[in-house]
């Protein structure tokens, strides 16, 4: 999957031929062959004609948009999938509450022992810290899941084996990243900031998939419905935070390929990405989104997968097995 990132201020994109030129002003920035391309990436003030935005959607192009600091802001997709049917299965297993609750479950399950996983395959040199104890403390909680009656309580657990998982991610950190705990709105460290860029950047991505496949973005079993919130995307990303998400942060601040000057402070109190900063995760999340890296299969090629599971167990009333990452 080909991704082109759009990131100059004042930019745009216009229909070129069987091409899309971005532009600024008179100069000319950037051309590439529609056909090489899946996706487009428009962050902060980027503009795309209609020309060049009817072309794309023709061509199954994708275009996502966020803001200049890489908030979700939405996308427009190409119509390849009309199914309607899916959409009622869907519907009905969210109304019958204990398929529900069922499905909820195993997403929390498969994300918890995930985390567990992750903490377990990591490469420990420090002596100072036990992460055994913590792992106990997260399996503890995880047993009471089966007794959990409400997507609420089932929440419950994910909350607090996530704040003993972070625990263990500080201490995962080894180039002397500043994180203390899991801060989301506004990120304080860096560290926070890439994990939130790439929870955001996978539930864009995940987003895409299902929409594609004609799911209701916005009716979920464990996050529920929210006006606004594309509900089924959170569900689905959270078995694919670990592997993808945060071993990913790991590599980018252990082996030092970000540091504290690509970043640089937000007016909302908290740190961003400055414009090298933010070209290198690009690259970096895009690198890592398309090789081989489980299995001999990308992430991409998996979570399209997966995607394809959810949609079986819909149409056929069997239960959804997720992604269960093992090092």
């Amino acid at each position: 999957m080909s991704v082109i990132y759009i990131k100059e201020q004042g930019s745009c994109l216009r229909h070129k031929g069987e091409q899309i030129a971005v532009t600024k002003g008179s100069q000319s920035l950037l051309e590439f062959p529609i056909h090489h391309v899946d996706q487009i990436v428009a962050l902060g003030n980027v503009q795309v004609t209609s020309q060049a935005l009817a072309k794309l959607l023709e061509h199954g192009v994708d275009i996502s948009y966020f803001s200049f600091g890489g908030k979700y802001i939405g996308h427009t997709v190409s119509e390849n999938s009309k199914n309607i049917f899916l959409r009622f299965a869907q519907y009905e297993a969210y109304n019958d509450k204990e398929k529900r609750l069922e499905i909820a479950k195993r997403i929390v399950e498969s994300k918890v022992c995930n985390q567990i996983s992750l903490v377990k395959g990591f490469h420990w040199e420090r002596e100072d810290y036990d992460y055994r104890k913590d792992i106990g403390q997260m399996q503890e909680i995880l047993r009471t899941l089966s007794e959990k009656r409400s997507s609420h309580e089932v929440m419950g657990v994910e909350g607090m084996c996530s704040n003993i998982y972070f625990h263990c991610f500080r201490h995962m950190l080894k180039n002397g990243g500043v994180f203390e705990k899991r801060i989301r709105r506004p990120p304080r460290d860096p560290v926070n900031a890439i994990l939130s860029l790439a929870y955001t950047f996978l539930t864009k991505d995940m987003a895409m998939l299902l929409e594609g496949a004609s799911f209701e973005l916005y009716l979920g079993f464990l996050h529920g419905i929210r006006y606004g919130r594309k509900s089924l995307a959170l569900d689905m990303i959270e078995e694919w935070r670990q592997p993808i998400a945060d071993r990913l942060v790991l590599k980018l601040f252990n082996k030092r390929m970000l540091t504290e000057y690509d970043f640089q402070e937000d007016t909302g109190d908290g740190v961003l990405l400055n414009e090298d900063g933010f070209q290198k995760f690009c690259r970096e999340y895009e690198r890592w989104m398309a090789e081989p890296n489980f299995q001999n299969k990308s992430w991409r090629l998996l979570m399209k997968q997966q995607v394809g599971i959810l949609k079986k167990s819909m149409e056929e009333g069997g239960c959804y097995i997720p992604f269960e990452y093992k090092e």
